[in-house]
C-alpha cells in the first residue's frame, strides 16, 4: 500500500529542514563553479511574476557569491543566466509576457552586479525555462570543467528545477562525476493560490535530491579570510 500523501508532504517538509551546511574547502576551490538563474527583476521585484518570496533570496544569494570570491574562487566561475524573451516568445501561451529582452524586467537584480567582480562573471540568456538550450552555457561547463557547481536561484519548479535535472542527467550520461548542489536557502518559488510555494519548493526540491542531487541549508567558504 502506498504511503499516504499527506504523510509523505509532511516527511519531505521535515527532510528539508534537516540539510546539512556544505563546507568548501580552499582546496576544492579550483574545481567549483556556481551557477545562478534568474535573479533578475521580473522575478523578484517588478512584473507580473514578481514575487517577494523570490526577492527574499537576493541577498543570500549575494552572500554566498561573495564568499566564494572572498575564498578564492575564480569569477570566471560564476555564472548568471535570466530570460530575455522577444515579444513574441512563445512561452507568453503559458505564462504572461514577462522579462522582455531590452527591459529592465529581463536585468539581473542590481545587488548582483554591485559586486565588484561582476564584469568578470559569464552571462547567459534564455528563451524558455530551459536554460541548456542556451549554447553558450555548454561552452562555459567544458571551459570551467567544475567537480562541484552550486546552483542557486529561482523558480524551484520551474526554471531552476529543469537546470538542476539537466546538469544531474549530463553528469550522469557522461560520466562526468559532478556534484550538483543546491543550497535551499538561495532557492524560491513563488505563492499563489493555484500555486502554494510551501508544496512546490520543498517538494521539487526533494525530487532533484531523489535524482543525483545534493540538497544543503547553505555554503560555508572553509577558505574565506577573516
Amino acid at each position: 500500500m502506498s504511503q499516504p500523501v499527506l504523510s509523505h508532504l509532511e516527511e519531505v517538509g521535515h527532510w528539508l529542514t534537516q540539510r546539512p551546511v556544505l563546507g568548501v574547502s580552499a582546496e576544492q576551490l579550483s574545481s567549483v563553479a556556481v551557477l545562478a538563474v534568474d535573479i533578475i527583476n521580473g522575478f523578484t521585484r517588478e512584473g507580473a511574476l514578481a514575487s517577494p518570496r523570490v526577492e527574499n533570496i537576493i541577498a543570500p544569494s549575494v552572500s554566498l557569491i561573495q564568499g566564494a570570491l572572498d575564498a578564492g574562487l575564480p569569477a570566471a566561475h560564476v555564472g548568471l543566466m535570466a530570460d530575455a524573451h522577444p515579444e513574441n516568445a512563445e512561452e507568453f501561451r503559458a505564462y504572461p509576457p514577462h522579462c522582455a529582452q531590452g527591459t529592465h524586467e529581463a536585468e539581473w537584480a542590481p545587488e548582483l552586479l554591485a559586486l565588484p567582480a561582476a564584469g568578470k562573471f559569464s552571462y547567459f540568456y534564455k528563451n524558455s525555462i530551459a536554460s541548456h538550450h542556451t549554447p553558450e552555457l555548454e561552452r562555459w561547463l567544458e571551459q570551467t570543467a567544475p567537480r562541484t557547481l552550486i546552483v542557486i536561484g529561482d523558480v524551484t519548479d520551474l526554471c531552476l528545477y529543469s537546470l538542476g535535472l539537466h546538469l544531474l542527467t549530463r553528469s550522469q550520461h557522461s560520466g562526468l562525476g559532478q556534484r550538483i548542489v543546491l543550497p535551499a536557502n538561495c532557492a524560491q518559488t513563488w505563492d499563489a493560490p493555484d500555486h502554494p510555494a510551501e508544496l512546490y519548493h520543498p517538494l521539487f526540491l526533494y525530487q532533484l535530491a531523489r535524482t543525483g542531487a545534493e540538497v544543503v541549508s547553505g555554503v560555508n567558504w572553509l577558505g574565506a579570510q577573516a
